[in-house]
């Protein structure tokens, strides 16, 4: 009875410290990232909306300062300035007014348009007012404050000098009904709402039962983002964090436009905002407390089913330790010692059982991470019919150049997995730009290119996929250092990535895509070996051409020498 007393105390010792530990630390260590989580949740909404703003700005805006890229604007006969006045106008239902001003300030005769059905006259006088205002050691683009006419609509005037020296100046008025309507639709959650709010924290546009022009510079939010304005004025700033509201607080995140000064600020309450981390604290709490239970009822039956350890259990478990399963302990006793030898050789055997059902149970894990990281790319392929299936045979040409190069199972596996996810980052890229049929621009360009460091920070938490973020990040690399991210160059950049990228390139150019059919695959690889030294690494491309050939694809062309590294 002693005995089994000790055993027993020392058995829930064992197993209840080290639950309770490994709870408080899980219900910490979860909390936090579910927090964090959330935060950045916000913070990339803002981001986002950020971006709407600066878009919505930047259309009329491109179209009144399209006219100062006409050659001689300011010379030209006052019958053709009228007529690209009134193009602007059409082409963009944004801009309500435009009124054109001499070197001297003044606004020249007959050069004043204006949308007819949105302006009454007496707005019109306003708008030249605010104009004029804005000329005084004007020196580029600027925002004059926003008005707000009785109607409830808020126009924002902007002017910029044309030429150098200065010919003349540019003025024009753009409304903000749509942007309005378009914030105060979007929603956070099921209660917090998003706004625009201008440098002297006045509502612009937005939801939550704020009204256009509304004081808000009380609030908690908004008067630490005033704070950081006056701090630094000409910077755009993006903060989140939790903001004391009355008696009740909120996480909130905003983002600041350099010119004009505004702000674009997400609320939510924080009960809401953090709701999956007080669920996920009580189901911990739960598990903590059911583990307890196991616990103290398998010591109470494993304690009554022990008597005293005998050298030949001794050397069994060492032997069991040793990964040994399946042995058999003979104790010929009909006694207590007879019954626990045989309740070992049964656990022995069950082990080998485990054993051998571990093992398959990680082969199909194994392909269960296959399965799922192909799904994933099948949904960044599924957006564009010309690229499905892209992913899977990069992963497959990776593969193969990987096995021509000698590369171990581990790292083939490696390429594998990191072909399949290379472009997992564009799940990150507007579908517009995403799926554009025609040549992207350069800032439509310069957003496709942060493909790779997306997929990179979407990787980054996943343990069992960090020896694939470099194929991700750095698929895009040169081997003359003129790729991205990094601008990484030669050897620099990891092998697994310099494979994978020659791989993508190979199925590009054997794949059919809206700029180009598919090429025979010699014309691909007179185009790869073209390619090798400057943006793909010569080693990798000999391996892909030992690949073909060993296809019985016959490549001509010549083969560029090449020092392999050591």
């Amino acid at each position: 009875m002693r005995l089994f007393k000790t055993i027993l105390l020392l058995m829930l010792v064992a197993s209840l410290v080290p639950t309770v530990m490994v709870g408080l630390l899980s219900v910490s260590d979860t909390r936090e990232l579910l927090v964090r989580d959330a935060q950045e949740l916000t913070q990339e909404r803002v981001k986002q909306l950020k971006l709407k703003v600066e878009g919505f700005l930047a259309e009329p805006t491109r179209a009144v300062m399209g006219m100062a890229r006409v050659p001689h604007f300011f010379s030209l006969p006052l019958e053709q300035q009228q007529t690209y006045l009134r193009a602007v106008l059409n082409q963009s239902r944004e801009v309500q007014a435009i009124t054109l001003f001499g070197p001297d300030g003044k606004r020249l005769p007959g050069l004043q348009a204006f949308a007819v059905s949105d302006v009454p006259p007496t707005a019109l006088a306003e708008h030249e007012s605010r104009a004029v205002a804005l000329l005084e050691g004007l020196a580029g683009l600027h925002y004059a404050d926003v008005v707000w006419r009785p109607s409830g609509e808020a126009v924002v005037t902007f002017a910029f000098p044309v030429g150098e020296p200065v010919k003349g100046y540019i003025a024009a008025d753009v409304t903000l009904v749509e942007l309005q309507t378009m914030l105060a639709q979007e929603r956070v959650g099921s209660t917090g709402f998003v706004y625009l709010a201008d440098a002297k924290g006045h509502v612009l546009a937005g939801g939550g039962g704020l009204v256009a022009g509304q004081d808000v510079s009380h609030r908690p939010v908004v008067s630490h983002l005033l704070k950081g304005v006056a701090r630094t004025p000409d910077t755009d700033i993006l903060h989140v964090g939790n903001f004391a509201e009355g008696d009740e607080a909120v996480v909130a995140a905003y983002a600041t436009l350099a010119d004009p000064h505004w702000a674009i600020v997400s609320e939510q309450p924080v009960a809401l905002a953090y709701k999956q981390v007080e669920t996920m604290e009580r189901r911990l709490l739960l598990t903590v407390l059911a583990a307890t239970v196991v616990a103290l009822a398998l010591a109470a039956f494993f304690s009554r089913s022990v008597t005293r350890p005998l050298k030949g259990f001794i050397q069994g478990a060492l032997q069991l330790a040793q990964g040994k399963f399946g042995l058999e302990v003979n104790v010929p006793q009909k006694n207590e010692l007879g019954e626990l030898a045989r309740t070992f050789n049964y656990m022995s055997k069950q082990l080998l059982a485990y054993d051998h059902e571990n093992r398959g149970l990680y082969e199909s894990l194994e392909q269960g991470y296959l399965e799922t990281i192909v799904a994933l790319a099948n949904s960044i392929d599924s957006k564009d019919s010309y690229t499905r299936g892209h992913s899977q045979r990069v992963g497959d040409v990776a593969v193969e150049i990987g096995r021509e190069m000698a590369l171990s199972e581990r790292e083939l596996k490696q390429l594998q997995f990191g072909g399949i996810l290379h472009d997992i980052g564009k799940i990150g890229i507007v579908e517009s730009i995403l799926c554009k049929q025609s040549r992207l621009t350069d800032e439509e360009m310069t957003i496709m290119r942060e493909h790779p460091a997306i997929g990179d920070t979407i990787i980054k938490p996943i343990s069992f996929l960090q020896a694939m973020r470099a194929c991700v990040r750095s698929h895009h690399e040169r081997w003359d250092g003129t790729g991205y991210p990094d601008k990484l160059a030669g050897e620099d950049i990891p092998l697994l990535a310099r494979i994978v990228a020659c791989a993508d390139t190979f199925d590009a150019c054997t794949s059919t895509r809206p700029y180009q059919k598919a090429m025979p695959l010699e014309k691909a690889m007179e185009i790869l070996e073209n390619l090798s030294g400057k943006q793909l690494d010569p080693a990798v491309v000999i391996a892909l051409r030992r690949v073909l050939e060993k296809r019985g694809v016959r490549v001509e062309g010549h083969r560029l020498p090449v020092k392999l590294a050591s």
